[in-house]
């Protein structure tokens, strides 16, 4: 896997596929490129050059020296487009990955060709720094697998989510929730004026569809999609239709 040095801090993320359409993925919070495994497969496979980050601190990427801001997100996002050497890319980011690409697009909106955000909110409530502290990451991570899906999520999904946060050091999830929730990104909306689509599970109670509504409302031109019967995480609850519709999305952009 190919690797990017963003001040120190060593940045891993993947390429598959060899299209010229390019999708690049961004993950949330405690995660890694591994939650993007059918957005991988379908889009290569369908012709795209698909690309997936382990931001700072997550995944194979290096844990800094530094506190983690989601500015230094940012960087890692900028840091591998400018690797990969393309000019305007689809980006997709998904909960805290949606809040990085609003900073990446803050910074350096010139690298987007399309914005593709799920499961997004603009901000989140501050994070329960106390009570994660006297939590495992073992507990945390069976948490996050419980409440971040729908009810009718089957085990396996839970147990993958649970095996990939399970892998997160403590201290570098809290630090991140910390970053993530102690931003704003509502004034960020109205500046966006590259095709946007926002994704939402029906079921959601960490970034609801009325949010994504409101999202919508405050970005020009912007596509909604809700998904029924899923909750936070779409693209793992139901792959295909999410595929198809970030597929179909990107298409008409094309045509």
């Amino acid at each position: 896997m190919p690797k990017v040095n963003v001040n120190g801090v060593e940045i891993n993320y993947i390429v598959e596929g060899s299209g010229d359409e390019v999708i690049f993925f961004v993950h949330g919070l405690g995660e890694s490129h591994e939650t993007w495994v059918e957005q991988i497969k379908f889009f290569s496979d369908h012709g795209y050059k698909v690309v997936a980050i382990d931001l700072r601190g997550h995944g194979e990427s290096s844990i800094p020296k530094e506190k983690i801001k989601v500015e230094d997100f940012a960087k890692d996002v900028i840091s591998v487009t400018e690797d990969l050497g393309i000019d305007k890319i689809n980006y997709c980011g998904y909960s805290m990955g949606a809040v990085v690409l609003l900073e990446t697009y803050k910074v350096k909106p010139d690298i987007f060709k399309s914005l593709i955000l799920e499961a997004a909110t603009p901000y989140y409530p501050p994070a329960q720094t106390d009570l994660l502290e006297n939590m495992s990451m073992d507990e945390i991570a069976k948490q996050v697998s419980e409440f971040a899906v729908g009810p009718n999520a089957p085990k396996e999904l839970r147990d993958d989510i649970y095996r990939i946060i399970s892998k997160m050091d403590k201290e570098v999830y809290i630090e991140t929730a910390e970053a993530v929730t102690s931003k704003v990104y509502t004034d960020v909306l109205s500046t966006i004026n590259v095709p946007t689509l926002l994704i939402a599970g029906d079921l959601d109670f960490i970034a609801p569809p009325d949010v994504a509504e409101n999202m919508k409302n405050s970005i020009k031109n912007a596509k909604l999609y809700v998904i029924k019967n899923v909750g936070h995480m779409p693209h793992r609850e139901a792959p295909d239709e999410f595929n198809k519709i970030v597929k179909d999305f990107i298409d008409k952009i094309k045509g």
